[in-house]
């Protein structure tokens, strides 16, 4: 008969008294709407991309790329980069940007998109800026596929 194997670690143990109280710190950090709305009003923005016929439909496959510069007055404080890839209004506000220019490029409307949403802060030498890169994958709403064309990248 084998004989079992126990996974490394430690093992069983009874608890003897566990503590009364448990004490947890959290910081919560938040981007203002207003602020953040102002400073991507004015970002720039870059896409390509361009459709493929697959399977008899239509499938744009994309990608837009924003950049979105920081204000001096911004903290040097590194949790910045990560409550701005966190910031749920920002992250949608990309995706309506790259979905407006998806569906200029794509020539017709567009059904259900995917999109994956890659983000960072991006040094110049003078200025702080936050980068967004958004890929798109989406089909076209087209009711003939076969007789629209393709566009250029």
């Amino acid at each position: 008969m084998p004989r079992c194997e126990r996974l490394p670690g430690p093992g069983l143990a009874k608890v003897q008294n566990p503590p009364l109280l448990c004490r947890r710190r959290v910081e919560l950090v938040t981007c203002s709407t207003g602020r953040l709305r102002a400073l991507f009003d004015g970002a720039d923005v870059l896409s390509e991309g361009s459709t493929r016929v697959e399977e008899g439909a239509l499938v744009y496959y994309g990608s837009t790329s924003l950049l979105v510069a920081l204000p001096p007055d911004a903290p040097p404080d590194p949790t910045l980069d990560r409550a701005l890839a966190l910031d749920p209004h920002l992250r949608l506000r990309a995706l309506r940007v790259a979905q407006r220019e998806a569906t200029a490029r794509a020539g017709g409307p567009l059904g259900p998109m995917h999109a994956e949403i890659r983000c960072g802060l991006a040094r110049r030498a003078a200025t702080t800026s936050f980068a967004l890169t958004v890929d798109v994958t989406a089909r076209v709403l087209l009711t003939t596929p076969k007789t629209a064309r393709p566009s250029g990248a």
